[in-house]
């Protein structure tokens, strides 16, 4: 199957209209380029639990997605802009010997250059990671960083490191990159745009404990003697080895935590609550409520494995997530905010692209407004 049939079938799935031999095709070729990771295999139970409940109870496809089409007034055509999921190569890169010893590779940043991947040692030390080359970019009692292949990050530690240790260090996301890295005591952590992590550069003590803002998907390394913890706003996520993702940028509103695998408790405002694989939980405001609900987990991970996917999705939503992307500003004319859209798309299309598939529903236009910079341009959003 060509990555343009793929984009065909999704949407078909989307609309309600494939059959069982289509939804197995659906499923084949997911499997074949891992969609997320071999391990997340709550993810694909999920979607086929989906997929298979509406078979057997035999829906009528024209009513159930009635309210999609009474929200959205003419289908979004992807194919005839082109837009397919790219089915991404890793390319090893050699490791290169480092050129100073204890100390980090130059160059380094005075201060935080926001339209670069910056991480900031326990020091106060900036480095601009995008402009240094793989190899090791600091080595001090025991404990390694390095830039490894694909432009990761990874810590390592040789022994074991005694202490309580106190030293944070934060990584700094811009818009229109994501960045990977893996902490000290191997969790896997995926940033999305505009997104920061501070971290200790080893763990220590009782707890494991970052602080995120932005959105970022976790692997956390399981370890029961030494609970993972994610600081979010005033959401707390414990785990001691899951697979989740958390995004709580404060445009968008609400802190969402979508599980994929384990087991999750969430702490917010003195209340707590055991979070399910499939599920999602929603902390907002000064309520100390936590609503759980049935999560799109495909949707909530879409970022991570390079498209946009919109169900139902407010074009405020949607502008939030392309302008974080495509480092644009938004303006909205009045009375367009309720209108709700759904659509996949490649976010390795250009801008123009992306908004010319947005404006074939008949709902929205846009007109692009060139600054000095990319970051100075404007998106007008209008009826």
């Amino acid at each position: 199957m060509t990555s343009e049939e793929y984009i065909k079938l999704y949407q078909k799935y989307i609309d309600g209209k494939c059959n069982t031999e289509e939804v197995k095709q659906l499923f084949d070729y997911e499997d074949s380029f891992q969609l997320i990771d071999a391990q997340e295999t709550t993810e694909d139970f999920a979607l086929k639990t989906r997929i298979s409940n509406r078979i057997e109870k035999e829906i009528d496809t024209k009513r159930s997605f009635k309210l999609w089409y009474r929200y959205v007034a003419a289908a979004v055509v992807i194919v005839s802009i082109g837009v397919f999921l790219t089915l991404k190569q890793n390319k090893e890169i050699s490791i290169e010997k480092p050129k100073l010893a204890n100390r980090v590779n130059k160059p380094v940043a005075k201060k935080i250059d926001t339209t670069v991947t910056v991480l900031t040692l326990a020091d106060g030390t900036m480095v601009p990671l995008d402009e240094i080359k793989s190899g090791v970019l600091s080595e001090d009692d025991g404990l390694e960083i390095r830039k490894v292949k694909n432009g990761e990050l990874s810590y390592h530690t040789s022994g074991q490191l005694i202490g309580n240790n106190k030293s944070l260090n934060k990584i700094s996301i811009p818009k229109g990159a994501t960045y990977k890295l893996t902490l000290a005591d191997g969790t896997k952590v995926w940033l999305n745009a505009a997104s920061s992590l501070s971290y200790p550069s080893h763990f220590s003590g009782d707890e494991r404990l970052v602080e995120l803002t932005g959105e970022a998907y976790f692997e956390v390394a399981k370890n029961e003697r030494m609970p993972f913890k994610v600081k979010v706003r005033n959401t707390e996520v414990r785990v001691l080895g899951t697979h989740f993702n958390v995004s709580s940028y404060a445009e968008d509103g609400p802190v969402r935590t979508v599980l994929l695998e384990g087991s999750v408790q969430l702490a917010y405002l003195g209340n707590q609550k055991l979070l399910k694989p499939g599920y999602q939980a929603v902390t907002e405001g000064n309520s100390s409520n936590i609503i759980l609900q049935k999560a799109n987990t495909l949707q909530a991970l879409s970022w991570k494995n390079g498209y946009f996917l919109f169900k139902e999705n407010s074009i405020v939503e949607v502008m939030n997530q392309i302008a974080r992307w495509y480092k644009v500003r938004v303006v909205y004319e009045d009375g367009i905010e309720g209108k709700l859209f759904g659509g996949i798309y490649d976010k390795s299309k250009n801008l123009e692209e992306l908004l010319k598939g947005l404006e074939l529903t008949g709902l929205v236009k846009f007109k692009i407004e060139e600054g000095v910079s990319s970051e100075e341009r404007r998106v007008i959003v209008m009826d």
